[in-house]
């Protein structure tokens, strides 16, 4: 159930349709059944929605990241280029426009959110992160309301280094949203990773450059220190290279 549910949810934020619809399509196309790989009934949007609502946000997260590292492992050798995005996810919950107060939304660990491609909406934002090569899912995140996607990237990144997902000298590519001189510093001396911002039309490269200098902790350790320098060089020049291509 839990499978077929994730299906259903991706589904519908992939094609952005509502979770009814797909469960009508079920029920009346007997392919498509088959390649959800439904051999019973088909649930339906309640009993799907009531199923979800068993778990908590976290719980949902955590089982879905151990499905999807099931499905195909992470090849183990040469580096690797994973791509990030995230969207905003509208429950539904105000479908019959009824005041929402703030205080029984923040019950429900729910708030008022804006987003250019829904208006003003009550849901979250999930982030996905896919591996370039197999265009598969690897991780995916939930946040609460609609927060900037430059103020989520240290938590992503986190996310990826906790689960082992990223190692040293992967290329990871975000969209503009993610667009913040710290974060491009963040990424190569925190998490020894190239991040690919795509910069916005205020970017100066020179800004950049004197932007990325080593961090403290390269001069703690003085027997690593030429070798966490060069790594830190070869990582900030691999960036500057893939921005000014």
């Amino acid at each position: 159930m839990m499978i077929l549910s994730i299906k259903i949810i991706f589904t519908a934020i992939f094609f952005d349709i509502t979770v009814e619809f797909i469960v009508e399509e079920l029920e009346r196309d007997k392919k498509l059944r088959k390649f959800f790989e439904i051999k019973d009934d088909v649930p339906g949007a309640i009993q799907i929605s009531e199923f979800l609502s068993r778990f908590s946000s976290d719980t949902y997260v955590k089982i879905v990241n151990r499905i999807l590292m099931t499905v195909k492992p992470l090849k183990k050798r040469g580096k690797r280029t994973f791509i990030v995005d995230a969207t905003p996810v509208d429950l539904d919950y105000n479908i019959k426009r009824k005041k929402r107060y703030k205080k029984q939304l923040d019950k429900q660990g729910l708030k008022w959110s804006y987003a250019s491609s829904y208006g003003f909406y009550i849901g979250f934002k999930a982030t996905i992160v896919i591996e370039h090569e197999s265009a598969l899912p690897v991780a995916i995140l939930i946040h609460s309301g609609a927060l900037h996607d430059s103020k989520i990237f240290d938590d992503i990144m986190e996310n990826l280094r906790q689960r082992r997902i990223i190692r040293k000298g992967d290329l990871i590519i975000f969209d503009r949203g993610y667009y913040s001189y710290s974060n491009y510093q963040t990424g190569i001396s925190k998490y020894k990773i190239v991040p690919l911002i795509f910069p916005k039309e205020n970017f100066k490269l020179q800004k950049l450059q004197d932007t990325l200098t080593y961090p403290l902790h390269v001069f703690k350790a003085k027997k690593d220190e030429k070798q966490s320098k060069n790594l830190y060089n070869k990582l900030k020049s691999k960036l500057i290279e893939k921005i000014q291509n």
